[in-house]
């Protein structure tokens, strides 16, 4: 009879303790042996764990490698746009106890000495309308009232005249009163064309306040101070607020209007310094904010006309009629994706987003000089709109296939998405007098990018924005070529009654047939 191959139900060996065969315990070897099994399974999944942590590892090594690398030809494409010096700037300690802004209290004000000559003598016939309350009718007193008033002519030296009054009494002023010469600015001491060449010297020529005052005296010997300066663009600013509001209003009615907008400060603080105009005007405009607020405030939420711009959303506000996006914008992003692709490892490469970005390059220099032999007539207006179709085919099939790069992908779907660049890259076709670019722009902001560079922005709105009247002005006058300095003698003078002419030919003023 054959052996068992199971104990029967409720067998308990006898030697289960002291086994002859294993010689030694069972109970205790099985233990073992379950130990030793659960070892063995407690080792495999914590090799696989290990298997699994190498591996993640490992991806992440190939992703800080390849991070290292972009990073790499990001460092050396950025020092091969710009120059770095190696002097180490040295931090000064923080003031902890910042000087109050003006003189110190119980300071005397600084008053003009008296001149040592008068070249002319302007007599001033008694007023009969009083400048005060315009009440009509006054009579003589025959008592004068001398003002003694220091201005500049176009040469080293001054010109110093006495204007003679002769006053009137006005029954309802209830005092003596005079009127002022056409040549005269009312209580002042400095004339209209020192002042006027004092803010022509700071808006466009850059200078300090401090370097005026020194032009001043060295060249004209007529000294004042710094203060006085500012005085003379806030004085310019706010009586030429009439025409800059003007200003507004044509950049709202403009049919074509190129609109950018750059970093400025203010006390300290960040702010942004806004352009809208085109080659008949300027119109500078400075705020805290660069949001689509501001863009409305300035163009007004249905902006009836065709806008050129780069893609930035905060335009989107205003509603154009037509947008066109500066090709030269995208040209450059595409020659920075190309060259940075080219600086990796070549393993990390991708052939088919440089060969994108090559093309992209080549079409966009083809685009804009199409708008350039429009602009000099060697094609009509028609002929180089009926290219846009096959502009348009050229366009998706540059964009037909994804990339592997990131930046050279989000560039394709920026050209192609019509909710994006997709509808903004032709539009320069459709218009005539549009240009593809927003170089106009670009150079209209040059100049107070460099006059920041310089000054380290405004310390008060106030300032900021004293500043953007005085440049809108100058800008426009300029573009009208019109004498600037003359314009603001003219300000000066006449204030808010300032005639437009004095800015800007009507009849000159650019009109777009944008049929």
């Amino acid at each position: 009879m054959g052996r068992y191959k199971e104990a029967p139900l409720g067998y308990e060996c006898p030697y289960q303790n002291a086994c002859p065969h294993l010689g030694m315990s069972t109970t205790w070897a099985l233990l073992e042996i379950k130990d030793a099994r659960k070892q063995r399974e407690n080792q495999g999944l914590r090799r696989h764990e290990t298997e699994e942590y190498v591996q993640a590892l490992e991806k992440r090594t190939r992703e800080l490698e390849k991070e290292n690398a972009d990073l790499k030809a990001r460092l050396t494409q950025q020092h091969r746009l710009r120059f770095k010096t190696n002097k180490k700037a040295v931090e000064s300690p923080p003031d902890t106890s910042p000087r109050k802004r003006g003189a110190p209290a119980g300071h005397p004000g600084w008053q003009r000495p008296v001149p040592e000559r008068i070249d002319q003598s302007v007599p001033v016939d008694a007023p009969r309308v009083c400048p005060h309350c315009q009440q009509e009718g006054l009579e003589p007193t025959g008592h004068l009232h001398t003002q003694i008033q220091e201005d500049i002519v176009l040469q080293p030296r001054t010109i110093v005249t006495e204007y003679v009054h002769q006053t009137a009494y006005c029954p309802t002023c209830r005092r003596e009163v005079f009127q002022t010469a056409p040549e005269e600015l009312r209580n002042c001491s400095i004339g209209p064309v020192a002042k006027a060449m004092a803010v022509y010297l700071r808006h466009e020529f850059n200078l300090s306040y401090r370097n005026v005052e020194k032009i001043f005296s060295s060249l004209f010997g007529m000294p004042f101070v710094p203060a006085s300066a500012l005085a003379f663009s806030g004085q310019c600013a706010t009586s030429g607020a009439e025409l800059y509001a003007d200003l507004q209003r044509k950049v709202r009615a403009a049919q074509i209007i190129h609109g950018d907008e750059t970093h400025w400060r203010i006390d300290g603080k960040s702010a942004q310094l806004w352009y809208a105009g085109n080659p008949g005007f300027d119109f500078f405009h400075a705020d805290f904010s660069r949001g689509s607020d501001v863009a409305a405030q300035i163009f007004g939420e249905s902006f009836g006309g065709h806008l050129v711009a780069d893609s930035y959303a905060a335009y989107n506000i205003i509603n154009p009629e037509g947008r066109q996006t500066c090709l030269a914008h995208l040209l450059r992003k595409a020659k920075e994706i190309f060259e940075r692709i080219r600086l990796l490892p070549e393993t990390q490469q991708d052939p088919p987003a440089i060969h994108f970005c090559t093309s992209l390059i080549d079409f966009l220099r083809g685009c804009c000089e199409l708008g350039q032999q429009r602009n000099r007539g060697e094609h009509s207006f028609q002929k180089a709109r009926d290219k846009i179709p096959e502009l348009e085919n050229t366009r998706n099939e540059l964009c037909r296939n994804p990339l592997r790069d990131e930046e050279a992908e989000n560039l394709r779907k920026r050209i192609s998405d019509p909710n994006r660049d997709g509808e903004r890259l032709f539009v320069f076709l459709e218009v005539n007098g549009m240009e593809p670019t927003n170089n106009h722009a670009e150079q209209a902001l040059r100049h107070p990018v460099i006059f920041r560079k310089i000054c380290f922005g405004s310390r008060s709105l106030e300032g900021a924005q004293h500043l953007t009247v005085n440049l809108s002005i100058l800008g426009t006058a300029k573009r009208q070529d019109q004498d600037p300095v003359d314009l603001i003698k003219t300000i000066l003078l006449k204030g808010t009654n300032t005639p437009l002419e004095k800015l800007y030919r009507l009849e000159d003023l650019p009109v777009t047939n944008s049929s």
